[in-house]
């Protein structure tokens, strides 16, 4: 990856860790749900707008923020506020790009709890030991293979996405790794159908293009995650419905001049961003009379909301950027050094202390 490119790959991480930290910051002062997101969203646009003038630039994932029950993608405004209270478990997630150059993060926290540690621990090294595994060529399904091995030492369980499909045969890969391109791909927790995630067209890639889908290659940035709970039981999806949307690939005759008008305020200003409502420039009321023509021809998709009852969740995200000796960790916390721990085999040990040179590692497998 040229220089310039990477550079700008740093510059949106350092945003979005700085964001990520004010969040953490503002809910641990218990302070309204929808200032928070309001908040950190009008400091990566401030942010932004210092940096490389004549970029395009966005958030690409508007804050959430998923509190307790919600796996995932939940946000807030004042039409749709939440109080939080002491011991709320808070998932908080944010993205934003230059050029598409997209930096992701996610951290979990718990209000008012300084000794909750073992079940963070879990998914800081299921984060340590997906990361010591990649090299390149390594099968981005290793990943996750990799990271349940370590959460289930704990003693913790890998959160699954509901069977939406209702498809035994059906199977939605890039739950837990995937490579950022010109098209970001959150993955929603909730797809309806197929086409939900199709946001680009796989029978247009190269073979090379292809390959770059399927393993890790120098030169590509990845955004991985963990969302691990303490109990095995499949998320339901949520009453509650989705906040953040995000344009497919799909085009229709729309017969609503009101959703006419939304999808074209998409497509001018969101084309590959997910976005709330309250963000379009129109009127939240006209927005809303246009979605749900938008939702049922397909041109817009909902990241649906997952819910897992009487659950602790622990979700955490980072961006990283593999290069030709090492893979860079681009946001969340740095590790100048990564410990041993007493709960994992061997084996796993053996990773976590491997050399961070690809050239230098032995040869180590998860049987």
């Amino acid at each position: 990856m040229e220089s310039g490119k990477f550079n700008k790959y740093k510059t949106a991480a350092d945003i979005v860790d700085l964001t990520l930290t004010k969040a953490v910051e503002l809910c641990h002062q218990k302070m309204k749900a929808s200032y928070i997101c309001t908040f950190c969203d009008t400091i990566i646009k401030e942010k932004l707008n210092s940096t490389y003038k004549k970029s395009e630039k966005g958030i690409s994932l508007p804050t959430c923020l998923s509190i307790n029950s919600i796996v995932a993608h939940d946000s807030y405004t004042e039409n749709n506020d939440y109080q939080i209270q002491d011991n709320d478990i808070i998932r908080i997630e944010l993205a934003c790009h230059i050029d598409n150059c997209v930096a992701s993060v996610g951290e979990t926290i718990k209000i008012g709890d300084d000794t909750w540690i073992d079940q963070k621990q879990a998914a800081l090294k299921a984060i340590q030991v997906g990361i010591q595994m990649i090299k390149p060529g390594t099968e981005l399904i290793e990943y996750k293979k990799h990271i349940e091995k370590v959460v289930n030492q704990f003693g913790y369980h890998l959160v699954q996405r509901p069977n939406v499909f209702h498809d035994d045969e059906t199977t939605i890969y890039y739950d837990w790794c995937y490579r950022d391109n010109d098209y970001f791909c959150e993955p929603s927790w909730i797809v309806k159908k197929p086409h939900e995630l199709e946001l680009y067209n796989e029978d247009e890639m190269s073979e090379n293009e292809f390959d770059k889908e399927q393993i890790f290659t120098v030169g590509e940035i990845y955004h991985i995650s963990v969302v691990l709970s303490n109990s095995p039981k499949v998320p339901m999806e949520a009453n509650k419905k989705a906040q953040i949307y995000q344009k497919t690939n799909y085009s229709h005759q729309l017969k609503s001049k009101y959703a006419r008008e939304l999808l074209n305020n998409v497509i001018n200003n969101y084309s590959t961003q997910c976005w709330r409502l309250s963000d379009i420039n129109i009127s939240e009321s006209r927005a809303r009379l246009g979605l749900k023509e938008c939702l049922d021809k397909k041109v817009i998709r909902g990241l649906g909301l997952a819910y897992q009852k009487n659950s602790n969740i622990v979700l955490m995200k980072c961006s990283i950027a593999i290069q030709q000796n090492s893979v860079y960790k681009l946001t969340g916390v740095k590790y100048s050094s990564i410990d041993s721990h007493e709960k994992l085999s061997d084996e796993l040990n053996m990773i976590l202390k491997s050399n961070k040179r690809f050239d230098k590692r032995n040869e180590i497998k998860i049987k």
